[in-house]
């Protein structure tokens, strides 16, 4: 008998979830190696979870609101991390496909003077965001 022998549900449970979710997650979840889930997911040919490996998802969903979101409504409708939202806007903006436009803040009373809200940048021959 092999000393890392899973039962064929423990296996079933864990490929449910392999490229859907980090190893690690699964890995802590399952009580299982990270390395084992690892060398199963690339054993089955399964493409690691990518927090935020499409730009499309950004773009599509700054396209449908133009009058632009801030970067935490754009964390709630992605259902993604606030870290893995600012990467990938700082990314884009870099690439010149966003920019982050300072507008006051309507009802300051206390906190922040300024919400910082991302546009997509308009493409040449476009007419510009109001």
């Amino acid at each position: 008998m092999r000393y890392n022998s899973y039962t064929t549900a423990t296996r079933t449970t864990a490929f449910a979830f392999l490229g859907t979710t980090p190893d690690a997650c699964v890995a802590t979840q399952m009580h299982i190696p990270v390395s084992t889930l690892t060398h199963w997911r690339l054993k089955a040919k399964i493409a690691p979870h990518r927090l935020h490996g499409s730009t499309a998802r950004y773009r599509e969903l700054l396209r449908s609101n133009p009058a632009g979101l801030t970067a935490r409504q754009i964390q709630d409708t992605l259902g993604i991390t606030r870290q893995g939202a600012f990467f990938m806007l700082h990314a884009l903006a870099r690439r010149n496909i966003v920019e982050c436009v300072m507008l006051p803040h309507p009802q300051r009373h206390s906190g922040r003077a300024h919400i910082l809200r991302w546009h997509l940048i308009p493409e040449k021959g476009a007419e510009p965001h109001a």
